[in-house]
């Protein structure tokens, strides 16, 4: 019995310890995960154009708060480890971002109305370039510097209303043309890996550059902020 408790612990020892390599190891971090994202300083939502000029409903007068939106982003890094504690590493990242805005209710006469998913969208191709130091076996904490192109932007939003019965518009406009194309932010983040070479991975990006393009809203300066999390693994390039 006692021997079956041993080798028990054993196995669970090796599956929940921590990874840790020696100094010139190389790596692929393979990685999936979503994103918690705003623009800071965005404005609230006219109401009346929340949908744009083409949109079938009138809305009503005044504003909504903004609020976040989630997104996606998956991605490779290349890892190279200059010592036990330390690496640095190069990505390549395809992400959603962008902002949101609270959802909104009113009436007119008996049918009742509900604007929901109220966005902007915003799809980049990112290089994030982090120094990693490993402060304790898996556990490591992660600051640097990503560069990302803006390759698409939509305005989104969808109308439900109750007319004897459930109906929702929904409208989608581009609108990269408003934005910047380039993005500079500062990635910092934590993460933790198994000996199995899972990882999860937690990063805050801090928007450095200014998203709009002066024709968004008025000269408002935004800037992107979102907080990703995702999961992982690494595959050794040499030993």
């Amino acid at each position: 019995m006692k021997k079956i408790m041993l080798m028990s612990a054993m196995m669970v020892a090796a599956l929940t310890a921590s990874a840790q390599y020696d100094a010139g190891t190389w790596s692929l971090n393979i990685r999936y995960g979503s994103i918690g994202a705003t623009m800071l300083n965005t404005p609230d939502l006219d109401l009346d154009g929340a949908l744009g000029p083409s949109s079938p409903i009138a809305m009503p007068d005044g504003t909504i708060e903004a609020s976040a939106t989630g997104g996606y982003a998956i991605g490779l890094e290349l890892e190279r480890q200059l010592t036990q504690k330390f690496s640095i590493s190069a990505g390549l990242d395809w992400l959603q971002a962008g902002t949101g805005w609270e959802d909104h209710k009113w009436k007119e006469g008996n049918i009742k109305y509900k604007l929901k998913d109220a966005s902007i969208k915003t799809y980049y191709l990112a290089v994030p370039v982090t120094a990693n130091f490993y402060v304790w076996k898996g556990l490591a904490l992660h600051a640097g510097v990503q560069a990302a192109y803006l390759t698409g932007a939509h305005r989104e939003g969808k109308v439900t209303f109750d007319d004897d019965g459930d109906y929702t518009i929904s409208m989608s406009t581009g609108n990269r043309s408003e934005l910047n194309k380039f993005d500079l932010s500062i990635p910092v983040g934590i993460s933790y890996e198994w000996r199995t070479h899972l990882f999860v991975d937690a990063r805050y990006n801090i928007g450095l550059t200014n998203v709009n393009k002066d024709k968004l809203y008025d000269n408002k300066d935004l800037k992107n902020a979102y907080l990703q999390l995702s999961v992982g693994y690494k595959i050794l390039l040499n030993r």
